[in-house]
């Protein structure tokens, strides 16, 4: 790989821009996220002719257009501004009594002196050529690594069909109508793509059982291969159940990343045994659980709930351990298994009180109901998470994903 240093003022590279010479929207790049103030202080550094850090562009063989690389942020303020989009903000600290003069006017408003001084405003850009197809995404994790991107924003510049596969993921959770509305998060800084990835790495390793990190999953992107094509249908399928079963929600739902990834686990999962599987008793049971969870001791209503939560019984202690390891950050192995194991108990008990000529085949069912038989089972917290981790260990429980 080289890199081709040059030097183009503004008024070049924003013709270049406009000749879709230089692209700002390669589909490796995440979406335009700089707010205005922000674009605001980057036209005030040109202004004042600061340093603005360097380009990288990537040379399209085939077509010797350039892919920003790393900069399109950058450039699509600069694009925003000539376009009339953002105005000068004249009191960005620290105040410059001439900056101060220009605040409010657009690039076409400025007087010709600074409309000049911007033109011919020079950024150093770096054009990559020469290169083998894992090197500019290498470039770009290790220029973005001190940056402020997420783990699924910096893998996302990895050319290679673990990364493709994931994209195609996340594009069909949305096909499957699963927005933020939904879901209750977006994906504006790839948030879906991260939980996909690491649901595609658990399913590949087939077990729960081995911690996931963004290093892990970073490497899988690095290595050019891609997940086993069992995973990748078994992950599509999860999603396709889950679009499906939220047409029968009846409650609002409020996932996170750690609560998706054990959904969609868990669904992959149910699937693996269930060929048949019903979208309307799934978006019932999703609809159900989330508002279990949700629930205080004082408003349970037993005529809304077709399971009764009582006090210290079993369920009731699951479902708040299932909380408790609900975070975003509670990604041990230990949280994991929990959740996955509150997820199938009150599946079990659901399906028992509410849909009981339904069989299903999984072992998991089996597991919990040999393990925790439906009488009512009443006893302190300690004794539960004392059972829960016997259960674990006795079973291998989260082995055979």
């Amino acid at each position: 790989m080289r890199l081709l240093p040059s030097d183009p003022d503004i008024q070049t590279i924003v013709a270049r821009i406009e000749g879709s010479d230089i692209n700002l929207q390669p589909d490796f790049q995440r979406g335009e996220v700089w707010g205005e103030p922000k674009k605001r202080r980057l036209i005030d550094s040109i202004l004042r002719e600061w340093h603005v850090p360097p380009i990288h562009v990537v040379e399209v063989k085939e077509t010797a257009k350039q892919d920003v690389l790393d900069g399109q942020q950058r450039l699509a303020a600069i694009r925003d501004f000539v376009n009339g989009d953002i105005v000068v903000d004249g009191y960005t600290q620290p105040e410059d009594p001439e900056i101060v003069q220009l605040d409010g006017l657009s690039y076409e408003g400025l007087p010709e002196k600074w409309r000049r001084k911007f033109d011919q405003f020079t950024i150093r850009v770096f054009k990559i050529i020469d290169y083998k197809p894992e090197e500019p995404g290498e470039l770009f994790y290790r220029l973005n690594q001190p940056a402020n991107l997420t783990a699924a924003e910096q893998r996302n510049a990895f050319f290679g069909p673990a990364r493709q596969q994931v994209k195609e993921l996340a594009k069909s959770m949305e096909d499957a109508g699963l927005t933020s509305t939904i879901l209750g998060f977006s994906n504006s800084r790839m948030a879906y793509d991260d939980v996909i990835a690491k649901v595609c790495f658990a399913l590949d390793r087939e077990t729960l059982v081995e911690k996931i990190t963004g290093a892990k999953i970073t490497n899988k992107y690095r290595t050019q291969e891609e997940f086993s094509e069992s995973s990748y249908y078994r992950v599509e399928q999860a999603i396709k159940l889950m679009g499906e079963s939220s047409d029968h929600f009846h409650s609002e739902i409020k996932f996170n990343k750690a609560t998706l990834f054990s959904w969609l686990c868990f669904l992959a999962s149910l699937e693996k045994n269930e060929s048949e599987i019903n979208s309307k008793i799934i978006g019932e049971f999703i609809s159900l659980f989330e508002k279990l969870r949700s629930r205080t001791k004082e408003n349970v209503d037993p005529t809304n709930y077709p399971i009764l939560i009582e006090h210290n019984s079993l369920e009731d202690h699951i479902l708040d351990m299932f909380n408790d390891r609900a975070s975003s950050r509670a990604a041990d192995v230990s949280s994991v298994l929990i959740r996955d194991i509150a997820l199938w108990l009150i599946l079990s008990r659901f399906m028992s009180t509410v849909y009981p000529d339904y069989i299903l085949k999984s072992n998991n069912i089996k597991l919990i109901s040999e393990k925790f038989p439906q009488e009512k089972w009443v006893g302190a917290e300690s004794k539960v998470i004392e059972q829960i981790n016997n259960f674990i260990e006795d079973t291998n429980w989260g082995s055979d994903l």
